[in-house]
């Protein structure tokens, strides 16, 4: 097993009460699936993880992104303002 750590902003770190996870699994697996897996261990975030932009680097990417290494991934909520 290896690991992909999410890392949290904004409401998403109050929510998870810490500002990252690592999250063990098995390669590949497509980050939909794993952002699942994330939602069984920590409930708290599941209604937040829809509205979420996903990260890896500076780049955002698709939810059907396949995973074959670990990584670190940033979930981004919306954010609001005027």
């Amino acid at each position: 097993m290896s690991e992909i750590r999410f890392e949290f902003y904004g409401r998403l770190a109050s929510l998870a009460d810490r500002p990252s996870i690592d999250l063990a699994t098995t390669f590949p697996i497509r980050l939909q699936d794993a952002l699942t897996h994330l939602a069984e261990q920590l409930p708290q975030i599941h209604d937040n993880l829809e509205r979420c932009a996903c990260a890896v680097g500076d780049q955002l990417v698709h939810r059907d992104l396949m995973i074959h290494e670990q990584m670190t991934i940033a979930l981004l909520p919306p954010v609001t303002g005027g």
